[in-house]
């Protein structure tokens, strides 16, 4: 006889089934807006294996069950994991769902779906422990895996599902595109037609594929069922390898699967020794009703309450830092301090100093010691420290913490297990070798640095940066190369959890050349996400209008850099970052007053609202933008106040669709003050017409 779990809660239906056989089902993940489907529990007697079960599990050794291509949803290991229990545990601001099951064979399984309190998404992973008495070699573990994607309504999945796929690069994070399910090979042709199986083997697929994250795409996306209206929403929180990946199912099923690094793609292999245990990446997963700006909405509800309590994400502190558009990696005493005196005339409230602050001339392949060059600072870096501090604002430093250079000289006197070594040779990534972050002296030695900047400099920001990769890993003392990153995030996430436990007001800012490790791994931890190294101000907000898809606005450092003594140059520049976390730069030595008001405007207005920010959700009113876009638009919504910025790269003139006209009492622009633009909101659009063309506004909805 068949039982089930059923939860509904926070907006969700969700339901497991349990299985006559014990193996663990999960058959339902909707958005309870959403009519409930029946679905068949019959299974067809011609097949004993046509289950869907709640992980999978592939075992060296072990067959699958069948046609499955390349596809990871076929493993017969899976089929060995029978039900043993279930319970609940009360977590902070919602509560944990745990399944058992086992095997016969000692191995012993654990699915983990954790609820949050009013959110429609849950955060699940699996945990695998070896009670047997013989080594288990691990190919593939899910962390998450749905068969019924597009699976209420009527029409079968191929006839109405959209997946929208995050792709994302260097100075091009960010940059959505959308697909009919049918364009990438998942349509009805093996499932629907004369004697065809009822699923096919493609699938259609992405990856991480080294210790940048997000480097090709995301680790993230979103699906909608076009029928339903209802959007699915998901995110892996790794810093390393991941895989996602759609297919085709037993009966007609389009599924699914979340996981961290794989042995088909990313070449991961695990050995698993009795005694020991085994946990996948988190992911997160969740259904709202609507489209993706109210899966966006979901995703950074989740986002906020899953990442570490800090003041910075509850005050969004504005930082000026001295690299994109000025000094780009040249600081010196004179440079600093002229613009130090700039930063604190506009409203800054901490200066960081960026990179080439250790060295005198090229310093790339040099890095790793982290002393100050006498040369650049004559008066000692302090003197430059202090100099911020006298003017109101605290400081920070940069640093790439993980790496050194080829040409340091204490790279040269370290062995060789500090460090990601292959083939009996340390890695070397564009002059740089990258330190492994097992070793505990590795630890110890990045610590030690961390504290002796802060006693010796007072610094209270760190802009940790990461511009190179360890490739697929390192193959000393790992059961695989891939094996090797995953247990070198798992420490550094340690790493960091423990700087701050000594000191929990630092600031640290992640970036990875701009976006290329943008993800919840880190961004659970750190509190604020350099989004691009784009230096071009029309491109870059091409990058502002679709980010807060990828990150909370408030965690989302977005460039302000204006280059050009232009005012509507100017405006734009602030419109980029105003709806997220404006970051200070540019050339500001050459603005005229006028233009320097201006961004203290802008900033005096960020101040203003951001307490609003901090809890309002994204929607995007002309769906995710490209480069084809000559309008785009991107928004916050609040309780009383939505606000809109619009950017014209292309255009004079132009219409954004307001799906919420009918609760504005009042619209305005209300940056820059001087709105020098027409507006009319009518027929739930509003209608604008800018004074040139490449022009930028931000407007402020009141609520009825």
């Amino acid at each position: 006889m068949t039982r089930e779990i059923r939860i509904e809660e926070n907006g969700l239906r969700v339901k497991f089934l349990i299985c006559e056989n014990g193996v663990v089902e999960l058959q339902d993940f909707s958005s309870s807006q959403v009519p409930e489907k029946a679905r068949s529990v019959e299974r067809k007697k011609s097949d004993p294996e046509n289950y869907h079960p709640v992980m999978e599990v592939q075992i060296s050794g072990k067959t699958t069950r069948g046609m499955h291509g390349y596809k990871h949803n076929l493993s017969s290991a899976s089929l060995d994991f029978r039900y043993t229990g279930h319970y609940f545990e009360e977590r902070e601001k919602g509560r944990e769902l745990i399944i058992s099951m086992a095997t016969d064979y000692g191995l012993k399984g654990t699915y983990h779906m954790r609820f949050f309190e009013g959110i429609p998404v849950v955060q699940t992973w699996s945990c695998l422990e070896n009670q047997g008495t013989e080594d288990l070699g691990l190919e593939y573990v899910s962390s998450f895996i749905y068969q019924g994607i597009s699976g209420n309504g009527e029409k079968p999945y191929y006839e109405k599902t959209e997946i929208y796929v995050p792709r994302n690069s260097w100075s091009c994070e960010a940059q959505w595109e959308k697909k009919d399910i049918r364009t990438v090979n998942l349509s009805g042709m093996p499932v629907d037609g004369f004697n065809t199986p009822g699923f096919g083997i493609n699938r259609y697929c992405y990856s991480g594929r080294g210790s940048w994250s997000s480097c090709e795409y995301l680790p993230m996306g979103f699906a909608r069922d076009t029928e339903t209206e209802e959007t699915y929403c998901f995110q892996i929180e790794h810093s390393g390898q991941w895989h996602v990946e759609y297919g085709s199912d037993l009966e007609g099923k389009l599924y699914l699967a979340l996981s961290g690094p794989t042995e088909a793609e990313q070449g991961w292999w695990k050995n698993l020794k009795p005694g020991e245990s085994f946990a996948t990446v988190p992911v997160a997963f969740g259904a709202a009703k609507g489209d993706v700006s109210q899966g966006a909405a979901a995703l950074t509800q989740y986002r906020r309450v899953v990442r570490r309590k800090n003041e910075d994400d509850e005050k969004l502190y504005v930082v000026f830092n001295d690299y994109m558009n000025c000094l780009m990696g040249d600081p010196t005493d004179e440079r600093e301090r002229a613009i130090i005196d700039k930063a604190a005339e506009m409203g800054c409230e901490y200066y960081c100093l960026d990179c080439g602050w250790y060295d005198k001339g090229y310093w790339w392949d040099r890095v790793g010691e982290w002393k100050e060059s006498p040369e650049r600072f004559p008066n000692g870096l302090k003197a430059v420290c202090d100099y911020a501090k006298s003017k109101g604002m605290k400081m920070g430093l940069w640093l790439e913490i993980e790496v050194m250079g080829t040409a340091c000289e204490l790279a040269q006197k370290l062995p060789d297990d500090w460090f990601i070594c292959r083939h009996g040779k340390r890695h070397v990534d564009n002059k740089r070798y990258l330190l492994d972050f097992r070793n505990p002296e590795v630890r110890k030695y990045c610590m030690d640095t961390i504290d002796r900047l802060i006693r010796d400099y007072g610094v209270e920001y760190f802009k940790m940066d990461y511009n190179v990769t360890m490739g697929y890993g390192s193959d000393l003392n790992s059961d695989s190369c891939a094996d090797a990153i995953m247990e070198h995030y798992k420490y550094l996430y340690q790493w960091y959890e423990e700087i701050f436990r000594k000191y929990p007001d630092l600031i640290i800012e992640n970036c990875g050349s701009g976006g290329q490790r943008m993800d919840y791994g880190m961004l659970k931890i750190l509190s604020l996400q350099s989004t691009s190294d784009q230096t071009d101000y029309i491109y870059n907000s091409y990058i502002a209008a679709n980010v807060a898809s990828a990150v909370t606005p408030e965690q989302a450092g977005m460039w302000v850099y204006p280059y050009e003594d232009d005012r509507e140059h100017t405006i734009y520049n602030m419109v980029n970052g105003l709806l997220l976390r404006p970051y200070v730069s540019g050339m500001v030595w050459k603005m005229s007053g006028s233009n320097l008001e201006l961004m203290k405007e802008g900033i005096d207005l960020y101040k203003q609202i951001r307490g609003e920010i901090k809890e309002a959700v994204p929607f995007f009113p002309l769906r995710f933008c490209d480069v084809r876009d000559s309008v785009l638009a991107y928004g916050l919504k609040g309780d009383k106040n939505t606000y809109l910025a619009v950017f014209m790269p292309h255009a004079r003139e132009g219409s954004i669709p307001i799906d919420f006209a009918d609760q504005v009492e009042a619209v305005s622009v209300i940056y820059p003050k001087e709105e020098d633009c027409s507006y009319c909101l009518g027929n739930g659009e509003l209608k604008i017409a800018m004074p040139q063309e490449t022009c930028g506004r931000l407007f402020k909805f009141t609520l009825k």
